[in-house]
């Protein structure tokens, strides 16, 4: 098996010339992330400020330069912290990113991450990753090469998100998860709904995603709390071109699909999600807040329930984006375990990494575990109550 290097880059802008092996690793990649594409992360560091400089490392076929593309992954720095008291590198995530991690071919994982790692090593002390599967077949292969090496990983945080793993028995599955008395509510909505016209569900995908679609989901955000807030896409003005240009590139591939609750034609509630691989990844949510009494964010994801019993469309998964606590954990029946930790790489490192989380378990057997951390992304990505 060919041996495979690694590049630095240490200007951003040269990853626009890595676009097409990038689209093709993504198709290969081991475990599938949206938040890892070409498609969201160019325009997402064309259009976001990052807090940190962003640098990347790819991983090639060693047989002549430009041979395949292996892996990838975008770093920034970080100060020290007190689980992780020396100065080490973080993956890139943007401000809109539910998922964190780097997109490993899946025939050539354990080399380009053992290769990625290495390079890393040359330059700083450790690496964090966030917001990874925590049994997920990258988390595996980071163990793996971790060992391997004689370096260290520690966790430092997990929690539970909603998702949706479509399988024989779907319908009965979901249905058991909803509270009996909760689905009887809903559907009492529906029918007061359609007291004021004729109320539809739709499912669209590739080029039924048109531009007034994606505008009426930008407008329906911003009208609600969101927008009161400020944190909607259309308050900002970089914010609105990321979500643009983002959209169209996934949807120019098919990968891009929304859910939408329509009364007489028009749009009341409206769900943007991506798609990477087999595996769908909800993005946003919007509703109309002229119809909040009815619950139309509520009453748009039911119709995507009922509508993966035809189904709509074939997954492997769907991600939720959402943070615990979230209304969707009512709704959506499966589970998946999310972990951050960081990886020691040098001796040095490994000593004091072991040292602080001594540290921090001796403090949690004193006065108890700190508050689980929940990324300001995920604070930001469904409301309690649609």
């Amino acid at each position: 098996m060919p041996k495979v290097r690694a590049e630095f880059h240490d200007r951003i802008d040269t990853l626009a010339a890595l676009r097409a092996p990038w689209r093709a690793l993504e198709s290969r990649a081991l475990e599938p992330n949206a938040y890892l594409s070409a498609r969201f992360v160019l325009p997402a560091l064309k259009w976001l400020p990052a807090t940190a400089p962003v640098w990347a490392v790819s991983v090639h076929d060693s047989a002549a330069r430009g041979g395949e593309l292996r892996g990838l992954g975008l770093f920034q720095p970080r100060v020290p912290r007190p689980l992780f008291p020396l100065p080490h590198a973080q993956v890139y995530t943007s401000p809109h990113s539910f998922l964190g991690g780097v997109l490993l071919d899946a025939e050539r994982a354990h080399p380009a991450l053992n290769t990625m790692l290495e390079a890393l090593s040359r330059r700083t002390n450790g690496l964090r990753l966030n917001q990874v599967p925590r049994a997920g077949a990258t988390s595996r292969v980071v163990h793996d090469v971790v060992a391997e090496r004689g370096a260290s990983w520690h966790e430092e945080e997990w929690h539970e998100r909603a998702c949706i793993l479509p399988s024989e028995g779907w319908a009965s599955r979901w249905r058991q998860h909803v509270a009996a008395s909760r689905l009887q509510g809903y559907e009492r909505q529906w029918r007061k709904l359609a007291e004021s016209g004729e109320v539809s569900w739709h499912y669209l995908r590739g080029d039924e995603v048109q531009d007034r679609t994606i505008d009426r989901f930008i407008e329906l955000e911003h009208a609600g709390w969101k927008g009161e807030q400020g944190t909607s896409l259309r308050s900002d003005p970089r914010h609105t071109g990321f979500s643009h240009e983002m959209t169209r590139a996934f949807r120019e591939d098919g990968d891009l699909f929304f859910t939408e609750l329509r009364l007489n034609g028009e749009v009341i509630a409206s769900t943007c999600n991506l798609v990477s691989g087999r595996d769908g990844f909800a993005f946003k949510v919007s509703f109309d807040p002229r119809y909040a009494k009815r619950s139309p964010g509520l009453l748009n994801e039911l119709g995507f329930l009922k509508g993966l019993e035809s189904p709509v469309d074939h997954f492997g998964s769907i991600d939720s984006g959402s943070e615990p606590g979230s209304f969707i954990e009512q709704l959506w029946p499966d589970r998946v375990q999310l972990h951050s930790g960081s990886i020691a790489l040098g001796a040095l490192t490994r000593a004091a990494a072991q040292t602080a989380k001594a540290l921090s378990v001796l403090r949690r057997r004193l006065i108890g575990p700190p508050a689980p951390a929940i990324p300001s992304a995920l604070r930001q990505q469904r409301p309690t109550k649609p």
